[in-house]
């Protein structure tokens, strides 16, 4: 079809066809008018280049938007960097990707996976508490300059978290090496400004902690704790009753807090002694059994059940949120200060001390075997199997307590 010797009209009440259909300039070699069965007629380029097995399709606009003499004009123009060896789709991603801002790439980055919960806050914890100014700052923008002030800015205040936020940056920028390609597949961002980082060796690489309680703080800490939850359940604080509750099955379990805050009563099995912990970290659920101190823990439970939590609370969670109040509470009365994740390091340390071996223990804090460890894959181990070890653990915790 010859455009030329068309009107405008003539193209407005072209006949709508059944499925899609193309109509030829010949005017310009390559431009073609694209009907299709919704009545929607849009300007392309369609171009064979020799060496290449699929044509290059280049969207010029729609009809009547832009009109015949101007896609002509574009075409050209589009043609003409066909023959120069450029893709005009390459300068258009090109485009989009040099406009894309850090904010718009984190938002893509959190849609394309689910993540936990708890780590997709910490990932808005950190764009809000630490990057809100660089928001609407493009990636094309962020340079390793900014990178190495930024992270030596956070580093005065924190050394952990100006490790994080980079940590998020960098995750951000390998998510659009891979989301943001030209026709060729070649990434548009290529390169990680973050690993001035690595190249200047300036991270803060802060070692993990190695606190937790000694066996001769036990007894203090459960002093506390049955303290300031008897004091809680005479005033009727059912919320601290569950906190105390709460921290005090972490002691004698060594869970994740996160964990534990989320096991509901559909999980816990009373007549089998055993429960289950689903939503976890590394995302294998564990089988757990239920010791005599877990017993009389869960038994008390029973009695403050105000939701389907097992560490309920009267709020629109149905569950604890945040116990620090309580902890500071309890670590003031044992003149003890830990963190509940010191728990955690606690219970490890008792195992340890009570010859649980290896593999058992890590089933029994649902740590995942190495891949490489083919026989760890292999051991499968019941709440039953590990009843003897936990009892073990626990009376042990219970002689220092």
């Amino acid at each position: 079809m010859d455009w030329q010797s068309c009107s405008t009209i003539r193209i407005s009440y072209l006949a709508i066809p059944a499925k899609r259909k193309r109509y030829f300039d010949t005017a310009i070699q390559g431009l073609v008018l694209d009907v299709t069965a919704n009545g929607n007629k849009s300007f392309r380029v369609y171009r064979k280049i020799p060496g290449r097995s699929n044509p290059i399709s280049v969207t010029l606009g729609v009809y009547p938007a832009i009109s015949v003499d101007t896609a002509r004009k574009m075409a050209r123009k589009a043609l003409a960097d066909i023959v120069d060896g450029i893709n005009p789709n390459d300068s258009k991603r090109q485009f989009r990707a040099a406009s894309v801002t850090l904010i718009e790439a984190f938002n893509a980055f959190m849609e394309a996976r689910p993540h936990k919960p708890i780590t997709a806050r910490g990932y808005h914890q950190i764009m809000n508490c630490y990057l809100r100014d660089w928001h609407k700052k493009r990636l094309s923008d962020i340079t390793e300059t900014l990178i190495f002030k930024r992270h030596s800015d956070l580093t005065k205040r924190s050394k952990a978290q100006a490790d994080l936020a980079m940590r998020t940056v960098r995750a951000i920028f390998n998510f659009a090496k891979a989301e943001y390609k030209s026709s060729e597949g070649r990434s548009l961002f290529p390169l990680n400004p973050v690993s001035i980082l690595s190249e200047k060796r300036v991270w803060n690489n802060v070692k993990r902690k190695q606190t937790r309680l000694r066996q001769s703080q036990l007894e203090p800490f459960i002093k506390a704790i049955n303290q300031v939850r008897n004091e809680a359940m005479k005033y009727r604080q059912d919320s601290q009753v569950a906190i105390c509750d709460y921290v005090e099955f972490i002691a004698f379990t060594g869970l994740r807090k996160t964990e534990l805050l989320e096991l509901e009563w559909k999980d816990v099995f009373m007549e089998d002694r055993l429960f289950w912990i689903g939503n976890t970290k590394n995302g294998d659920g564990v089988e757990l059994p239920i010791t005599d101190r877990l017993a009389e823990i869960l038994e008390r439970r029973k009695l403050y059940r105000v939701s389907n939590y097992v560490f309920g609370s009267d709020n629109k969670h149905g569950r604890i949120i945040e116990p620090k109040k309580t902890v500071a509470k309890i670590n003031e009365l044992s003149e003890i200060k830990f963190a509940l994740h010191d728990l955690r390091r606690t219970y490890i340390s008792i195992a340890e001390s009570q010859g649980v071996g290896s593999y058992t223990l890590k089933r029994l804090l649902n740590h995942r075997t190495s891949r490489d460890d083919v026989t760890g894959g292999y051991t499968i181990l019941t709440a039953e199997e590990l009843r003897e070890p936990a009892d073990r653990v626990a009376k042990k915790l219970e002689e220092c307590a």
